[in-house]
């Protein structure tokens, strides 16, 4: 049996656009206020030095090689801390693929990591962005823009090979049974997955399954294809496809069936502005 690429068709469908906010010294610190309705990911690669970082999780001191990956909707500070100034090179991830929120919802809470354990493939990446920035060539802005991408890459792949690392969606996939499934309903989302097809693709009971998924993910499998499917609807009716062939794409039973999801979904996005504040 072929090994299960557990990333592919997650990144398949993120369609990342990379901007590089900076390269090279730290010059100032880096306030990361929630960005309202955005949806993006900012990535902080410290190549060089020290830096300190404040989130909702507390306070931690980084050494380089370590990363810090945050959506844009969680606030954090990122501070340099004292001399030789800390070498960053500092990206920002926009998504429009269909698997772009499921990403996001991984680092709804910053992931922080130190990187001195880190594989092979991101100590090349490390080696070739240091060298880049020691000095000034052609091509410089659009080779460290595609390094953003492998670097995204290559800390997925980071994350899911240590169980217990990662969150939502990449909590589960460090998990293999529960990725044949996951990666089942993103090569093929508008197939007929019924819990117990998703079940018998992990090699579980569907008992086990239902338990196991809602644990590492903390929703139902019903749900999390659900919104995957959506998710591949909106952006066909974005392009101009038209209800008909957006719901044959996305696994609905008709553009009415489809027309109906999509109201439900405009009507909690206009809901969630005046919403109360969830309790803590």
């Amino acid at each position: 049996m072929p090994q299960l690429d557990r990333l592919g068709a997650i990144v398949d469908g993120l369609s990342p656009h990379i901007h590089i906010l900076t390269a090279g010294p730290m010059a100032g610190d880096w306030p990361c206020p929630p960005a309202g309705g955005h949806a993006g990911l900012k990535l902080f690669l410290v190549l060089e030095g020290r830096v300190r970082w404040r989130g909702m999780g507390g306070e931690q001191m980084l050494e380089a090689p370590a990363v810090v990956a945050t959506a844009d909707r969680a606030a954090g500070h990122l501070a340099r801390t004292g001399n030789p100034l800390p070498s960053l090179l500092c990206a920002e991830l926009r998504f429009d693929g269909p698997a772009g929120g499921q990403v996001l919802d991984a680092f709804a809470e910053p992931l922080v990591l130190t990187l001195s354990d880190c594989g092979d493939d991101l100590r090349h990446l490390l080696g070739l962005i240091r060298a880049e920035l020691a000095q000034a060539r052609c091509g410089r802005g659009a080779l460290l823009e595609r390094a953003g991408g492998i670097l995204l890459i290559a800390l997925l792949r980071h994350v899911i090979a240590r169980p217990g690392l990662g969150r939502g969606v990449l909590r589960a996939l460090a998990d293999p049974r529960l990725a044949r499934a996951i990666v089942a309903m993103h090569e093929r989302p508008a197939e007929g997955w019924t819990l117990v097809r998703l079940a018998e693709r992990a090699g579980m009971s569907r008992t086990a399954f239902a338990s196991a998924f809602r644990d590492q993910m903390g929703c139902t499998p019903g749900h999390y294809l659900a919104e995957l499917r959506l998710a591949i609807a909106e952006r066909h009716v974005a392009r101009g496809d038209g209800l008909q062939r957006a719901a044959g794409a996305a696994g609905y039973g008709s553009p009415a069936a489809l027309s109906r999801a999509l109201g439900r979904r405009r009507q909690r996005l206009t809901a969630r502005p005046s919403a109360a504040p969830a309790p803590r």
